[in-house]
């Protein structure tokens, strides 16, 4: 079962704060239960409370089957909701290769290895799993086990007939199994709206405990992410060929061969047409290499290096009664490198990721492009850079970005990864660091008004060699990915400057470039990046983009953009997928950030808002999608509904 932490009011800066420093508390909601603090409602962020380990940068829960359909059913008598995710071998290469699809295996509540490979890596890697999990198995176990405690179910998805043929047989095996529907929905529904609001009523009206669907991989991950939130309490799984299994419609293979691994086989030539590209020109070379990387991984283990450190991580202790087990993360340490030019690895820390075998050896900073935010109207309106604003429990915006770098160093083996803010002359600086990052940044000025980000990059790269890469990112945004899984696809496209693009053509703000291809650029005059650099570029180098079909980051320069920005990244967090069908009803709140030094009356009410140092909201009044600024007073019993409360000196201003 999630144990729930209470998110207190963490500073920013535990030293002496300095101008616009803060201290702020967060409150977010699960699926379901809120608490009380201070008076006023707050919200707990769940956390895990599974062992986990990752095999090739994917995180795997370590339980056994029985394990995982209890904690299904503890999660449904607590009253709330989740998503099962049972990765084999295509998912994990799926995951490595596709951003989009890895953040929703990293977002998914339990996500537990369908497929012998995986078992088989663990074990190299030192990181043993406990057993296959397979998906087409846990329809039934589970099935069982919620006819036992009086749960329900809707098979959603197959082939036409085989929900329905799949519902008979678990009712004939478990009489008191309550199947509260079926639907089997026609080729190409996730393209029509109909279709899809369709399955939306039929949900919301059986409302199952457990809904099964069959779609195979993604499609299947795709819609549950759409729509799983008309469900909120409710545990969606995705189950791929699994109702033609239980159907006997599909003969799957006898239980001797899933034993040795060889279930494939069986597949195979059931359909090899359909399936022999993924399973023999993809599928073996790509288990190959995630062998090897797991025994190279797992070197330390067998010489006796980090034993203690994976002893120590594997062997949960036992809770006392009514405790709740923590979340523990299996890594062990690293398998030993060959020191890269001018940047030592890192060889010491058993939590690093995966090691990584493209460039990113050769990062040598990290820029932050502040000057972007110059002329924002919500910086100028809080009176402090937009870096500064609150995000969540850890802080700022600025303090985020400095987290995600410290995670990529360390992803990377790099010993410390420089970061480099660059603002504008007249900006203010960012002020809301957290001491454990002093040292690792440095704020840049643009002292030239007339060089442009081209020519400020062109600049910076003149201290670093030709082959020395280089992360630039527009600092104005939230990201939504970690900066690590963003990069580390970036470097996969092999080009000379790679840059992330969303499905709807618009860039997301972080590039990846070598700094030869910045020797282009003019050492004098101004020179616009996106019309003038990388069009020049492009004559002589490779640029690359990497299409996300949903965005990694969201930009913030607006009221508006801020707080959608702030919604998808705490839903997100939550697992919650963002909605954005109009069927899909989303009237809760996903934060309310209160900072230290600002006054909410007990009574109050702050949705989706940000109420500032210095800003008071008096009893009874009702904050909704806005920022209540230093200063700024939301009278009793008053509404504020998408605005910034200025003070009257700040009001005329704005207008």
């Amino acid at each position: 079962m999630h144990m729930y932490r209470r998110y207190g009011d963490i500073p920013w800066d535990s030293s002496e704060p300095a101008a616009g420093g803060a201290t702020v508390g967060v409150a977010e909601r699960p699926a379901g239960g809120a608490a009380r603090r201070n008076g006023r409602r707050s919200y707990l962020l769940p956390t895990e409370s599974l062992p986990s380990i990752r095999l090739h940068g994917v995180r795997l829960h370590a339980i056994s089957e029985r394990k995982a359909i209890e904690h299904i059913l503890e999660e449904l008598d607590a009253g709330r909701g989740g998503t099962v995710v049972t990765p084999n071998l295509d998912h994990i290469r799926r995951a490595t290769r596709d951003l989009s699809f890895g953040a929703l295996v990293a977002e998914a509540d339990l996500v537990v290895a369908d497929g012998m490979p995986l078992i088989w890596a663990s074990r190299l890697q030192g990181t043993p799993l406990p057993q296959r999990v397979a998906g087409s198995d846990l329809i039934s176990t589970l099935s069982a086990a919620a006819a036992n405690r009086g749960k329900s179910i809707f098979l959603l998805g197959g082939a036409p007939g085989t929900a329905e043929a799949a519902a008979d047989v678990l009712k004939r095996d478990n009489p008191q199994l309550k199947v509260v529907g079926t639907h089997c929905p026609p080729i190409g529904f996730e393209e029509n709206d109909a279709e899809i609001a369709r399955i939306v009523a039929m949900l919301k009206a059986a409302a199952p405990d457990i809904v099964f669907v069959a779609l195979g991989s993604p499609k299947q991950e795709n819609l549950i992410q759409r729509i799983r939130s008309i469900l909120p309490k409710s545990w969606w799984l995705g189950v791929g060929i699994s109702f033609s299994f239980l159907c006997g419609e599909v003969r799957r293979a006898p239980r001797w061969l899933q034993r040795i691994g060889l279930e494939w086989l069986h597949r195979l030539s059931q359909d090899p047409k359909r399936l022999f590209h993924r399973y023999v020109v993809v599928g073996i070379p790509f288990g190959a290499q995630m062998m090897i990387r797991a025994a190279i991984r797992g070197i330390p283990q067998r010489l006796g290096r980090g034993r203690s450190q994976f002893a120590a991580a594997y062997a949960l202790p036992q809770p006392a009664a009514g405790a709740v087990e923590q979340a523990v993360e299996l890594a062990p340490a690293p398998a030993p490198r060959p020191p890269a030019p001018r940047i030592k690895r890192r060889t010491d820390d058993p939590t690093a990721t995966l090691p990584h075998n493209g460039s990113l050896s050769k990062l040598r900073a990290m820029v932050l492009l502040g000057g972007s935010v110059r002329s924002s109207s919500l910086s100028e309106t809080c009176g402090r850079s937009i870096l500064d604003l609150p995000l969540d429990a850890e802080g700022s915006i600025f303090n985020h970005w400095l987290i995600e770098a410290t995670a990529l160093a360390r992803h990377a083996y790099l010993d410390k990864l420089p970061v480099r803010v660059m603002v504008n002359r007249n900006a203010p600086e960012p002020v809301s660091t957290s001491p454990e990052h002093y040292g690792k940044f440095r704020v840049e000025r643009d002292l030239s008004e007339y060089r442009g980000t081209g020519g400020v990059l062109r600049d910076l790269a003149a201290n670093f060699a030709d082959d020395d890469l280089v992360l630039v990112c527009n600092a104005a945004q939230v990201l939504l990915d970690p900066l690590a899984a963003i990069t580390t696809a970036l470097d996969k496209k092999e080009g000379d400057f790679t840059l992330v693009s969303h499905n709807d053509g618009t860039p997301s703000g972080v590039m990846l470039l070598s700094c030869k291809t910045l020797r282009m650029i003019p050492e004098t005059g101004f020179v616009d990046l996106k019309e003038q650099a990388l069009p020049l570029i492009a004559t002589n180098f490779d640029v690359t983009v990497l299409h996300c079909r949903r965005p990694t980051g969201l930009p913030v320069r607006t009221l508006s953009d801020y707080i959608v920005a702030m919604r998808h990244y705490h839903r997100r967090r939550l697992g919650k997928p963002a909605v954005s069908e109009p069927m899909a009803e989303d009237w809760m709140p996903a934060f309310s950030i209160v900072e230290q030094g600002a006054t909410v009356d007990a009574r109050a009410h702050v949705h989706d808002s940000v109420v500032l140092r210095g800003g008071v909201v008096e009893a009874g009044a009702v904050v909704v999608r806005s920022i209540v600024c230093p200063g700024g007073v939301v009278r009793r019993d008053r509404h504020a509904v998408d605005q910034f409360v200025c003070d009257a000196e700040q009001q005329a201003a704005v207008a």
